[in-house]
This record gives C-alpha cells, structure tokens and sequence, in this order.
C-alpha cells in the first residue's frame, strides 16, 4: 500500500494541491507586477503553503525570495532580525549573493551552523548597539541598496505580519517600513491570519500602511474540487472512499483545507480499501480529540461571559444577538456585555460577522463542533 496521500504539517511545494489555480496565477502576477499584496483568511487555510508555492515559481524564474516569519516577536530589534536573517538564508548558497548581503546589510551578521535536517542554519548577531527604531532604519536602508545593487527580482513575503502591532510603539514602526517598503523596487506578500488586526494596519486611514497594498482574501475551497480532490488521492494510494462519503467530510469541516488534510490523513491510516460511513464517524470523534488542548487553552483566556457568547454562535449562529428571546435562550445577560464579548471575540478572530446576511459565527468549523459537543 502506497504511503498516506495527505498531510499533517505543512505541504511540500511539489505535492497535490486541491484548486487554487486561480489565486496561485493571481498571487504570481501581482509578484512579478512588483506590486504589495495583504493576504489572509482564517487560520490554518493554506496561506504560507500557496505563498511558498507563488515563491517556488518566482525562484525557477531567477527571482530572489526571501521569506521572513514575523510570529512571536517581541521587539523592533527582533524584527530587524527577522528581516537580515530572511534574507542571510536565501543567499547563503550562493557566494556572491552572500557577499552582497553580509557587505550591504551592516546592522547585523550572519551565523551559519548545521542544521538537524544536515544542512545549515541561519541566525543573525546584532553588528553593534543602537536603540530601537534606529536598527529597523539601517535595516531597511541595507535592504534597498542591496536589492538596488543584485541583478535580478526579488519577492518578500512577511508571514504572521499583524503580529508587529503586538510590539510596543508599533505605529512607529509601522512607519518606518512603510517608508522604505514604498520605494524598495520589489513586491511585499503581508500574510496574516488574525484578519481583524492585519486588515486595520493596511485599512485604516491613520495608519502608516493605509492602501499601500491590495487586500487578497483566500477563501474555503470549492465543496465539488474538494470532492474530487479527496477521492483522487484516496485512489492514487490503492484506498476507496465515495463521492458521498467525501461529501460528508467537507459538510464535517466546512471545506477548511487544514481540518480536510488532518481528517483524510487520520481516515487514511485507519481503513483498509473501502471508506465507510462508520469510519467516517468515528474519525470526526478523533479530529475533535486531537484539537481539544488547544481548543481548552483557547477557553482559559476568555471571561465566563465571552464563553458562553462563544457557546452561544457555535449552537446557533445568529444576527439577532440582541434580540430579547435570544439573550434569554443563552443566557447572556445585558447588551453591553454582549457588545464586550462580541468585540473581543472577534478581535482574536475566534467569531466572525457575515457582512451580507449579519449573521454572527464561530469561524473554526471543528472548535464550533467542539463547543456543541461539550455543551458549553
């Protein structure tokens, strides 16, 4: 029997891909375009794959892409870092490149270790002390005389990008990179999936990036690819499952690529030829179970009232929140405490508002499933 199809981590660039011929073509065009690009969506809906994919091209065609993860910083410092390491790892195995970087960018240097994997690790060492802003400056600064000066595109794609307003005085730093990003002759991809948070920095008229770049939102696959997608690859690995079967998955899920990954992968390992519907019950049990740490630790950050608001949407979505009979069905007590959970809930993109119909829900399909099941 061929080896399990699907995948619990991070696809590699050269395997199956479910749809999204149309956003990998656009996100390849508006990079080569030079042009700055917002993209996000929920959690967990493929954006670092398909930006890994849009980089994988742009790399075969000469293109320089450097990848810079912004998750967990602490401080301006730290993502000065960030930025020189990025770049330190995309030319390190070219000596040349290398050159350029370590000549250009002075603010910090690189370290070069081996790596667990056999190959070699890139972590950077502050070059000398200076304050805050002062270390993004140069940063930036080497940053465009060095895409300046090296002869061929560059891509760069800031993951988890949002995180940045995390940072103390992040306005100011917000403005800094602003002020370089506009003139550095390269396409910036801003990934972000706390969309509430990364969509005001760009959206906002008193923030520095205001319409500085275009606004790309990666949405649920289609239910028919997703069908086709599962049962393809069910069979391309010796196994069976129906259309039907299939369907049900991608109800269960709400065709969310991250919970269609980990369902088909745990439903792989467990049936022998022929998916039954059995087994596609007690599968969803297993999903659950394997989200449930991080779903409690979710609920240890939430007041009582923003949990039973949570518990509320997960069991019945709604866009008459305030209405008396559904206040007194959830027991939610007063509109202002309504309002409170409400901002805050969707602050940490865990509800979202359908802006077309007004209805409020919980955005991840299988948290929802989740808080239903525990009755919370």
């Amino acid at each position: 029997m061929k080896k399990n199809p699907f995948y619990l981590k991070e696809i590699p660039v050269d395997a199956p891909f479910c749809d999204r011929e149309k956003e990998l073509a656009d996100l390849i065009s508006y990079a080569r375009s030079n042009s700055n690009v917002v993209l996000f969506s929920p959690r967990r809906y493929g954006k670092t794959s398909l930006t890994k994919r849009v980089q994988n091209t742009l790399k075969s065609d000469g293109t320089l892409t450097a990848y810079c993860d912004i998750f967990g910083v602490t401080s301006v410092e730290e993502i000065a870092g960030r930025i020189a390491k990025s770049i330190y790892a995309v030319t390190q195995k070219n000596e040349g490149l290398f050159q350029k970087a370590i000549n250009f960018i002075t603010s910090f240097r690189p370290v070069l270790s081996p790596s667990p994997e056999g190959g070699v690790s890139v972590s950077v060492q502050t070059a000398f002390k200076t304050d805050g802003l002062k270390i993004l400056e140069d940063t930036m600064e080497s940053l465009e005389r060095f895409i300046d000066d090296v002869a061929v595109s560059v891509h760069v794609a800031f993951d988890e990008f949002q995180e940045i307003a995390e940072v103390d005085n992040s306005i100011g730093i917000e403005g800094v990179l602003r002020q370089y990003i506009q003139k550095i002759q390269c396409s910036f991809f801003f990934i972000g999936s706390r969309r509430r948070i990364l969509l005001n920095i760009f959206n906002d008229r008193k923030r520095p990036f205001f319409q500085s770049a275009l606004n790309y939102e990666l949405k649920p696959l289609p239910h028919k690819d997703l069908i086709l997608f599962i049962t393809s690859q069910f069979k391309r690995a010796g196994k069976h499952i129906s259309e039907e079967n299939a369907s049900k998955i991608c109800q269960s899920v709400s065709n969310h690529p991250y919970y269609m990954q980990k369902f088909c992968f745990f439903l792989f390992e467990e049936v022998d030829k022929e998916v039954t519907q059995n087994d596609i019950v007690e599968t969803n049990a297993v999903v659950i179970e394997s989200e449930r740490v991080v779903f409690e630790s979710i609920l240890q950050g939430l007041t009582t009232k923003q949990i039973v608001m949570l518990s509320a949407l997960a069991k019945e979505p709604t866009a008459k929140v305030y209405s008396a009979s559904y206040m007194a069905q959830h027991h939610l007590g007063s509109t202002g405490g309504i309002q409170q959970s409400l901002d805050t809930l969707s602050k940490q993109d865990l509800i979202e508002k359908n802006y077309k119909t007004g209805v409020w829900f919980v955005v991840d399909p299988i948290f929802k499933n989740w808080l239903i099941e525990m009755s919370l």
